[in-house]
């Protein structure tokens, strides 16, 4: 009775014909969906173990490394931390090292800046001299973001650090061949 007579207002009437419509043709969209079998020409087969693409990805997944936080990484599906691991792994790849030492003394510097940025604001708000507190907060602040933007330019370094290391490691299973 309710839906009958919300036919005679217009909207409603259009609403209810066009909501009709939709339904329909859903029905009849997901009932002409017939699960085919592929022929055969269409198939892609997997590449046996004894192929060169095989060996590269063997070589690749027991050579390569990657960083999963801090000084923690995976090779082999093993993990190991410390950075005197990271320093052994990275000792194939010069140009690797380079950027992995250059990652840790742009972290050191911003971790120095951090603290100095929160030694300053503690000291701006825990001292009775209100004349500095404006300009003391606002350095702090400053510095803050100084630092966050190092760190993240840190982070870029190391992880093309990782990459170069990686790729000079793919590098050298052409060299054992």
């Amino acid at each position: 009775m309710l839906i009958s007579s919300f036919n005679n207002v217009r909207p409603f009437r259009s609403f209810h014909q066009g909501l009709v419509f939709f339904l329909s043709l859903l029905t009849l969209m997901t009932a002409a969906q017939v699960p085919s079998t592929p022929d055969k020409s269409s198939v892609h087969l997997v590449p046996g173990s004894d192929t060169a693409m095989n060996a590269a990805a063997q070589w690749y997944q027991k050579e390569t490394i990657f960083l999963v936080g801090g000084n923690t990484y995976v090779k082999n599906g093993k993990s190991f931390t410390g950075r005197k691991m990271l320093v052994k792994e990275f000792l194939i790849s010069p140009s690797g090292m380079n950027l992995y030492v250059r990652s840790r003394r742009i972290r050191n510097f911003t971790l120095t800046l951090s603290l100095a940025s929160a030694v300053g604001t503690i000291f701006t708000t825990t001292s009775n001299n209100r004349d500095n507190l404006r300009g003391l907060m606002w350095t702090s602040i400053g510095v803050g973001i100084v630092s966050s933007w190092g760190n993240a330019y840190a982070n870029s370094v190391r992880d093309r650090a990782f990459w170069v290391r990686n790729h000079d490691a793919m590098l050298k299973m052409n060299e054992m061949d």
